[in-house]
């Protein structure tokens, strides 16, 4: 049932019990004027107030004894007349059966209604008014705040800077919905930190300004509640006064509205849930946005360094053929054996570096399109690790490191060979190029489910804040111009490790050294 059924069912009730209240006299009528939730007065076509019940004293403020026999102390002369116009309309179908008016209270504060009336006629007397007041106040303020909130959050928007995003959204909230709102992110887990703020600022186990609010305890959520709140995802709410509620925001924060004047409801907790929500796609939004800046920076950086890569093997082999083809012209029969092998093996080993660069460009492009495809085969760890010592060799004694194997006989898996050859190929490479002539240690054990290798270098070692994003695209631990390379190979070893079901990670100590360790199912899934 609607309200308005609601209150043509409570008039025509009235009109009933008026017309029995001759035979049965004024109890029934009485009864219903005092339990009644809505506010209901009798008035005579001036205005003049018969009846004022209870509910009319909660509304408006005014006892009963002060108004009988005096005119409405809403029905002003511009109101009044504009409740007759309506009246009138209405009776004649032109107009709703309600009408919606801002009246005030005896304190002066004004109120929102919905007026209700119904003509009333007298065996004994002139035809009177029944009227039938709803208090809207409350409703009206959320839907201006909640349509206020919802216009304003298209600011949020309006910037890609997540700073300048929660300080839009802080300011939204005040002083329309709460007198202090304030942002939290938790970057450690249990301890949340305040990002953003306005209004008036209260103390509490997560925040340190002095308080201006009263009852310290209960008009702020404690550092506990709003952890579990950003853990959880569920919203906390402190009815009061004075209130609060905490309602999570994008994936690590929660926003926290405080009020010492009035109690929240489930409407507000709604609205603001309405509002993290909008503010967590613009968080999202500003958040991809930089994320594809780095992306093309990485991107510029990549081209970049991939360029020089690829010309400095191209110069090589451009001056070593220049240089064999001088000497064959000028004295073919000098051109000693040794010398033609020491030219030969240079331009092969620039061809198989430029060569490799090609390769890890490319697997880049099929890792991000999806086509990283696998053919699992039984493979021989063991056997696959003294292959490829045994092509490392000339780069091994170029550095005059030594390397030690340490292989068990029973490290066979389902694995992709040629995609494991190229894992191995680019640990061991590492280990040799990073380790400073320094001894390299590939050592296998196996278990009845998994193998796992350990790649481990004597050399230059790693900073603890390189080691979290070794494994990222383009990111390099050294510097380009020590050591060349564009930061490919350890994240094409992640992608090629995790698509065979396993997993790879790093120790390191600058000056001592790094170990990689790769862990491998023996069969996927």
């Amino acid at each position: 049932m609607g309200e308005g059924d609601l209150m043509m069912m409570v008039a025509a009730l009235g009109q009933s019990e008026a017309r029995r209240s001759e035979a049965r006299g004024p109890a029934a009528l009485e009864a219903l004027l005092r339990v009644s939730p809505v506010a209901i007065h009798l008035l005579d076509l001036d205005g003049t107030v018969r009846l004022w019940n209870p509910a009319a004293e909660r509304l408006f403020g005014w006892r009963q004894d002060d108004v009988l026999g005096h005119r409405a102390p809403w029905a002003t002369g511009a109101r009044w007349e504009t409740f007759l116009r309506h009246q009138e309309q209405a009776a004649r179908g032109l107009a709703p059966s309600s009408l919606e008016l801002e009246l005030h209270r005896s304190d002066g504060t004004p109120v929102q209604v919905e007026l209700w009336t119904a003509p009333m006629p007298s065996s004994t007397g002139p035809a009177q008014h029944l009227a039938l007041l709803v208090d809207l106040t409350e409703r009206r303020r959320d839907e201006a705040a909640r349509q206020r909130l919802l216009d304003a959050s298209d600011g949020l928007a309006s910037s890609l800077d997540p700073d300048a995003t929660l300080e839009h959204l802080v300011r939204l909230a005040v002083p329309a919905h709460a007198e202090s709102c304030r942002v939290f992110r938790e970057d450690v887990p249990g301890q949340p930190r305040r990002v953003a703020s306005a209004g008036v600022e209260a103390r509490s186990p997560a925040t340190t300004e002095a308080a201006a609010l009263p009852d310290e305890a209960t008009v702020s959520p404690d550092e506990a509640t709003v952890s579990r709140v950003i853990a959880t995802g569920e919203p906390a709410l402190h009815a009061g006064p004075p209130s609060w509620l905490c309602v999570p925001l994008a994936r690590t924060g929660a926003l926290v509205l405080s009020t010492s004047e009035r109690a929240y409801t489930l409407r507000e907790l709604a609205l603001a849930r309405e509002l993290t929500r909008r503010a967590s796609l613009a968080l999202d939004n500003a958040r991809l946005y930089h994320e594809a800046r780095q992306a093309i920076r990485a991107r510029d950086e990549v081209l970049a360094i991939a360029s020089h890569e690829l010309k400095s093997p191209i110069s090589a082999l451009r001056l070593q053929v220049q240089s064999l083809r001088t000497a064959l012209e000028r004295a073919p029969e000098a051109l000693l054996r040794e010398r033609l092998h020491r030219g030969l093996d240079l331009v092969g080993r620039q061809v198989k570096r430029q060569a490799k660069l090609i390769d890890a460009l490319l697997d880049v492009s099929r890792i991000h399109a999806g086509r990283l495809a696998l053919t699992p085969e039984p493979v021989d760890l063991s056997a696959l690790v003294r292959e490829v010592a045994e092509r490392l060799e000339l780069e091994l004694a170029g550095t005059g490191a030594h390397l030690t194997l340490t292989l068990p006989t029973d490290a066979h898996g389902h694995w992709d060979r040629l995609r494991l050859d190229q894992v191995l190929t680019n640990l061991v490479s590492n280990a040799v190029k990073y380790g400073r002539g320094n001894p390299v240690e590939v050592a296998l054990s196996s278990t009845d489910a998994q193998v796992r290798l350990d790649v481990r270098d004597a050399g230059i070692g790693i900073a603890p804040e390189h080691l979290p994003r070794l494994f990222h695209r383009f990111e390099r631990a050294v510097s380009d111009r020590d050591y060349g390379g564009v930061g490919l190979g350890l994240w094409i070893v992640r992608e090629v490790v995790e698509a065979m079901g396993g997993h790879v990670s790093a120790s390191s100590s600058p000056g001592v050294g790094s170990t990689f360790t790769v862990v491998l199912p023996k069969t996927r899934g």
